[in-house]
């Protein structure tokens, strides 16, 4: 083995989730620490194919334990030569586990996505005079702008009712051709029933300004991290 990358910790009341990717589990006194194998990734650890990679094994692991357990992530590149090296980092770092864990105890991340459906333009009639069509054309016009203020007002609503369910919140970076909303969620494992119930109410209520909600998680809580000091 060429070294262990540390990609998190867990509670460690849990065990392996049976479906991920494959990876080591390093159960410790109070942690359990999440290892994945540097043979795994691309041998080039200053390479973007690396750090996607890494990424991407992070974030698929840590997701999967944090349907049953508290995941802390750690800032990819804790890089390892064994076993032993791994203890004794867990061991110098134990406080701000300790902190870190303590802040994200019983709670994992959702991700809520506003969705914007295609409407369908029902074209321009076919008009008598230029000042007919004229008029149709600056009706269509404003049709497309009244949608467009209620799709973020209805987006501005549904922020508010689905943050108020959370203990954190925070919106993620939006594309041109993404989602009206895009928004991360620290929410309690016993409030998760509530959440889903409305989003699911959310999804029903946008459906008439052809909006959907989409929810993704548990996940890993990535978007609720504190600054970390690094290995040695």
């Amino acid at each position: 083995m060429s070294g262990l990358l540390l990609l998190g910790v867990v509670s460690g009341r849990g065990s392996c989730p049976a479906k991920t990717r494959p990876h080591l589990r390093l159960d410790g006194d109070a942690y359990a620490a999440i290892l994945l194998s540097l043979d795994c990734l691309p041998s080039d650890p200053a390479s973007p194919e690396w750090a996607v990679q890494a990424a991407l094994a992070q974030n698929a692991i840590l997701s999967a334990y944090a349907a049953t357990e508290d995941v802390l992530p750690v800032a990819l590149g804790a890089a390892f030569t064994g076993i032993a090296a791994v203890r004794r980092h867990l061991d110098a770092e134990r406080a701000t586990l300790d902190a870190g864990m303590e802040r994200l105890a019983g709670r994992a991340e959702y991700v809520v996505q506003l969705i914007a459906e295609q409407v369908a333009d029902a074209g321009a009639p076919a008009l008598a005079s230029g000042s007919a069509f004229l008029k149709a054309r600056s009706a269509r016009h404003d049709q497309r702008r009244h949608l467009a203020r209620e799709r973020a007002g209805f987006a501005r609503t549904m922020a508010e009712e689905l943050a108020s369910l959370s203990c954190g919140a925070g919106a993620r970076p939006l594309k041109p051709d993404g989602p009206l909303l895009d928004l991360s969620l620290l929410v309690v494992r016993d409030r998760e029933p509530v959440l889903l119930e409305a989003a699911e109410a959310c999804s029903r209520a946008g459906s008439r300004l052809a909006l959907s909600v989409r929810l993704i998680g548990p996940c890993a809580p990535f978007s609720f991290l504190t600054e970390t000091s690094d290995h040695d």
